[in-house]
């Protein structure tokens, strides 16, 4: 969804609701126009991003007003945006997934303490370095990685389909096979060594 295509209702439908980003930036996020990526016109110009990617993926049948739902998506993309300025800012990579890649990497997701500095750098660094790869592939492998940064932001199976119009199972699916291509990736299976492993 990073190239999101609006229909021409979809445009409309954004344009009627974009009081959503400042709402949430006064509700959740602290601006800080003393750090780069958090002045106000930035967190304004990425939650715009966001409604858009709302806007795209909204499906009437959810149930929910478009409101809520553009509240919900924009709130955890600012969120997300935020981990990760706040990640390449502190120039620190913390990523607890030299283990197993299928466990840890969900691990992650089950992680709800923000208040914890390496949590928060983990998921960040992990968060870009899922959106670096991903440009590496097309099809079902990258809507397979585009869903696992959705799983970690917090967002379920059965959420994640409705956003794409499809069945759970299916989502499944692209995730199992993103997995699988990321753990034949070099360059992503890189980051889950030691600094020692990656020295030698």
């Amino acid at each position: 969804m990073n190239k999101t295509i609006l229909t021409r209702g979809q445009q409309e439908l954004a344009e009627k609701n974009l009081y959503v980003v400042p709402r949430v930036i006064h509700k959740y996020i602290i601006v800080n126009d003393s750090l780069f990526g958090f002045e106000y016109e930035d967190l304004y110009q990425e939650g715009c991003v966001w409604l858009c990617k709302a806007a795209a993926s909204f499906r009437e049948e959810m149930g929910a007003p478009f409101s809520a739902y553009a509240e919900k998506v924009v709130t955890n993309g600012l969120r997300t945006y935020c981990r990760l300025m706040y990640g390449k800012q502190q120039r620190v990579c913390i990523i607890p997934l030299h283990a197993d890649l299928e466990s840890d990497l969900f691990a992650l997701d089950q992680s709800p303490d923000c208040r914890q500095q390496d949590a928060i750098i983990a998921e960040a660094d992990t968060m870009q370095l899922l959106h670096d790869i991903k440009q590496q592939y097309t099809g079902t492998v990258w809507l397979g990685i585009e869903a696992i940064e959705l799983k970690i932001k917090g967002y379920s199976g059965k959420e994640i389909a409705a956003m794409y119009g499809v069945k759970p199972n299916l989502v499944g699916a692209w995730i199992s096979r993103a997995k699988n291509k990321l753990k034949q990736n070099d360059s992503f299976m890189g980051y889950f060594q030691y600094p020692t492993e990656k020295a030698s």
